[in-house]
């Protein structure tokens, strides 16, 4: 126990408290010898630290003043290092005295307002080029920050001083109304003092600003009517000045879309967006398209060898096995042919029936899916209209296409995913003997090879018969479409198209139809037709000899270009007429196999009237739908006969959405056999 609490003590006499001699002098085995090592080199060093601190800590100076002198030493040390970031960090909070944008200061950012600042003051520069005055100012400040901002001042103010049509007329208008409001407040004051003719209350009023002479209310009760007849007129004045003024915007903006599009077609081209060069898969082809296209003859000659019959491509001795699923044709009447796969019973309703209601009585080719694709009720409704042993009325035939679809990778795929997937036609051509060969085309988008299936057709009629090409979902009829061209009596060679709105869209403000005619053809082959009007593929009119020859030329434009994108039928469409291969441009004189007359219709001008590019605004407002007779006009106030692409328009939608609903609920009545007439 004593030898415990000595050991545990603070003795002198511990362990921990021993010299050297001591400590060698209470080991008593080997374990100790180690330990007197150990503190032997622990001593030793400690003994170096406390000579070097009494060096270096200066001996003899207060603790102060050496906590003085060390901050020192170290504020000096951090000022060396961070020199060179604290000077590009004053030359970025200082750069509008430094003269321009900051230089040598890599990965520094440029500050918002800075940038802006910058942009402001080239406009307002580029602006003033024409003055001389401007010109020398602006290349004494390039590059000046204070020059750039007080331009930027100067900017606000003139915008802030731009005349607002809208905004100053809302407020004029406000100011007049305040003053009837003054009137009314006044008269109420003094009810039964005002004689009730002279009144105030309860006179209508404009809900739009009519201008300075004009008062947005009449000054009476009294002068309602004649003040009415004023607004009338003056509202009327005001919408020829609105259309105008659109006019001139839209060209404005016809203008820069070019120029923007021209540079995005660059920038296109540069990253690989776009192959000017079709993938040619024959040498045959390659040396067709190798030539220039100012050489390729635009006339064939009479046994077609430019614009070949499409089963050519099967052999000479091809033959064509379609048939139709039923009905038949009547060669002496006129056609409407139209590619019409995948769609419900409405749609074939309102086609039909909007057509019938107008009197015509020819023959309508559908190509419609096959019998066990068939949306509910379509067959039984298309067959109970085959009327071809009658010689009255609607007559369809229906032909029902197999197709091999593929999506773009060449992954099989089912149905043809509404036109993107490229196709094959099953059993359409044959040998001689008719039995079915392969399709000759590779795989194409449905919207391409429709045109094989019109060319078909169009050999069941004679030379005389006029035939229409037409779209169906967005189609409405109102009169005969042939109505006007049977007066002409028995003729031959016309081909008719059908522009869009020149003012709304051009080829060349058109991303989809500029991309269509430069993925077929090359940027520089067509880049002289930017500037025309767009051609829709949708709407075709002409006599069968014309529709036939226009239609070998379209199935050869897949043939030489292999273009696949859905679409590229409307981009062959608009090439074939601008680069004269159909006739003279804008001269309805020619001479192109059995085309004789080429004409070409501005929208609204012609039989089919195309509606797409006047989404802008209702169509009541540009004056060509008489809501209260629900039709849709040309541009001089007739009637359109055939109004395309209706459903751009929300009151003209709504209106035949009900009628396609009339239409199917007496069809499910059974009132099948005569044309269904909704009033």
């Amino acid at each position: 126990m004593m030898h415990r609490k000595k050991h545990a003590g603070n003795d002198r006499t511990s362990p921990l408290f021993l010299d050297n001699n001591d400590s060698n002098s209470a080991d008593d085995g080997g374990s100790a010898k180690r330990k007197g090592r150990s503190r032997n080199i622990a001593s030793s060093t400690a003994q170096t630290l406390s000579k070097l601190s009494k060096n270096l800590c200066l001996p003899g100076v207060p603790v102060a003043l050496k906590l003085v002198l060390l901050s020192f030493l170290a504020f000096a040390l951090l000022m060396v290092l961070t020199a060179k970031v604290r000077r590009a960090h004053f030359r970025y909070k200082h750069n509008a005295n430094e003269g321009g944008p900051l230089r040598g200061v890599p990965g520094m950012p440029v500050p918002l307002v800075d940038q802006l600042k910058q942009k402001l003051h080239l406009q307002s520069s580029n602006s003033n080029r024409s003055s001389n005055d401007n010109r020398n100012t602006f290349k004494h400040n390039e590059g000046s920050n204070s020059a750039s901002a007080s331009s930027s001042i100067e900017a606000t103010k003139r915008m802030l001083a731009q005349p607002s049509k809208f905004v100053d007329a809302e407020k004029k208008l406000k100011q007049q109304l305040l003053q009837l409001l003054e009137k009314q407040t006044e008269e109420m004051k003094n009810q039964g003092k005002v004689d009730p003719n002279k009144s105030v209350l309860g006179v209508k009023i404009s809900n739009r600003y009519l201008g300075e002479d004009l008062l947005p209310y009449p000054e009476s009760k009294q002068a309602e009517g004649e003040w009415e007849n004023k607004m009338n007129k003056r509202k009327e004045e005001l919408r020829i000045e609105d259309e105008m003024e659109w006019k001139a915007m839209m060209d404005q903006y016809n203008e820069i879309m070019v120029e923007y599009l021209e540079e995005n077609e660059h920038a296109d081209h540069m990253i690989g967006l776009h192959h000017e060069e079709p993938d040619l898969k024959d040498n045959e082809r390659k040396q067709l398209q190798q030539q220039p296209l100012s050489n390729v003859k635009a006339v064939p000659s009479d046994d077609n060898s430019i614009w070949p019959a499409p089963s050519i491509k099967a052999g000479d001795d091809a033959t064509i096995i379609l048939k139709p699923a039923f009905g038949s044709h009547r060669p002496s009447s006129n056609a409407i042919l139209v590619f019409a796969e995948g769609y419900d019973l409405p749609i074939y309703l309102a086609f039909v029936e909007s057509l019938a209601n107008t009197g015509y009585f020819g023959d309508v080719v559908f190509s419609i899916s096959n019998e066990s694709n068939l949306k509910p009720g379509v067959k039984e409704y298309l067959s109970s209209k085959s009327h071809s042993e009658s010689g009255e009325g609607v007559n369809i035939i229906a032909y029902e296409v197999e197709w091999t679809c593929f999506k773009k990778s060449g992954e099989a795929a089912r149905g043809t995913g509404e036109g993107i997937n490229d196709c094959k036609m099953n059993n359409v051509f044959g040998d001689s003997a008719g039995n079915p060969i392969d399709d000759p085309r590779e795989p194409r988008p449905v919207a391409t090879a429709r045109y094989e299936l019109y060319w078909i057709w169009s050999l069941h009629y004679n030379k005389e018969s006029w035939l229409m090409l037409l779209d169906v979902r967005d189609v409405w009829f109102q009169l005969n479409p042939f109505e006007q061209v049977n007066k002409k009596g028995k003729v031959t060679g016309e081909l008719h198209l059908f522009g869009e709105n020149a003012d709304a869209v051009r080829i060349g403000t058109s991303a989809f139809n500029k991309g269509w005619l430069v993925t077929a053809y090359g940027r520089k082959a067509v880049s002289p037709y930017f500037n025309e009007p767009v051609i829709c593929s949708g709407s075709t009119m002409g006599n069968q000899d014309a529709i036939e020859t226009y239609l070998r030329a379209m199935v050869a434009q897949f043939d030489t270009t292999s273009c696949k994108s859905k679409g590229c039928d409307q981009g062959f469409h608009n090439y074939l007429y601008y680069s004269g291969q159909l006739g003279k441009v804008h001269d309805e004189t020619t001479s192109v196999g059995a085309i004789n007359k080429l004409v070409l219709h501005e929208q609204g001008k012609g039989v089919i009237n195309n509606l797409g590019a006047l989404r802008m605004k209702p169509l009541k407002e540009w004056g060509i739908y008489d809501a209260e007779k629900e039709l849709v006009l040309n541009w001089d106030g007739s009637t359109s006969p055939v109004a395309h692409q209706y459903d751009r328009d929300k009151e003209v939608n709504t209106m035949v959405k009900i009628k396609k609903k009339q239409f199917e609920q007496q069809w499910r009545l059974g009132k099948r056999k005569t044309p269904i007439i909704i009033k």
